[in-house]
C-alpha cells in the first residue's frame, strides 16, 4: 500500500499543479493574495475529485459523459468562494477537470473516456516522466504568483 502511495506522488502532483494552475488562469489574480492561495488550494481539491472514487473502483468520474455534470455541482459548490456568474464558474471548473485530471491521465497511464458506454481505457502515452512536468508546471505558478499578482 505504501508503495503504491509513493508510485503515484509525482503524478499527484503533477495534477495537483495542473489544476492549481489552470483555475488561476480563469480566476485568481483578480484576487487578493491570501483569497488566491485559497482559489489554488480549491483548484487542487477539484482535480482530486476525479481520482479520489476512482480509489474505491468506480471509474465513471473519468467518463467525458459524466464530467460536465460533476463540473456543474462542483461550481455549485464554488460560488461561495469565487465570486463569478456561474456559467464562467463552470466553464473554469470543467478545465480544471478536462485538462488537469482527465487529460493528464490520458497522457499518462489512460482513462476510461467513455464509460459506461465502453469499458475501454484510453491512453496516449505522451508522459514518461512527471518530473519535469512538475517543475515546468510549478515554476509557470510560482511566476504568475510572484508577477500577476493584486494589491490588498
Amino acid at each position: 500500500m505504501l508503495q503504491t502511495i509513493i508510485d503515484h506522488i509525482p503524478s499527484s502532483l503533477l495534477h495537483a499543479l495542473a489544476g492549481a494552475l489552470i483555475i488561476d488562469l480563469f480566476f485568481g489574480s483578480k484576487y487578493p493574495f491570501k483569497k488566491r492561495l485559497s482559489i489554488l488550494f480549491s483548484g487542487v481539491l477539484l482535480v482530486f475529485t476525479l481520482d479520489i472514487p476512482k480509489l474505491f473502483g468506480f471509474i465513471f468520474t473519468h467518463s467525458l459523459l459524466f464530467v460536465p455534470f460533476i463540473g456543474a455541482g462542483l461550481a455549485l459548490l464554488m460560488r461561495k468562494l469565487v465570486s463569478e456568474p456561474f456559467l464562467k464558474l463552470w466553464s473554469g471548473i470543467m478545465c480544471v477537470l478536462l485538462f488537469g485530471g482527465i487529460l493528464v491521465d490520458f497522457l499518462g497511464n489512460g482513462a476510461h473516456l467513455f464509460y459506461p458506454v465502453t469499458d475501454r481505457n484510453f491512453s496516449y502515452s505522451l508522459v514518461r516522466s512527471e518530473f519535469e512536468l512538475v517543475v515546468v508546471l510549478g515554476f509557470i505558478l510560482a511566476l504568475r504568483l510572484l508577477l500577476f499578482h493584486k494589491k490588498n
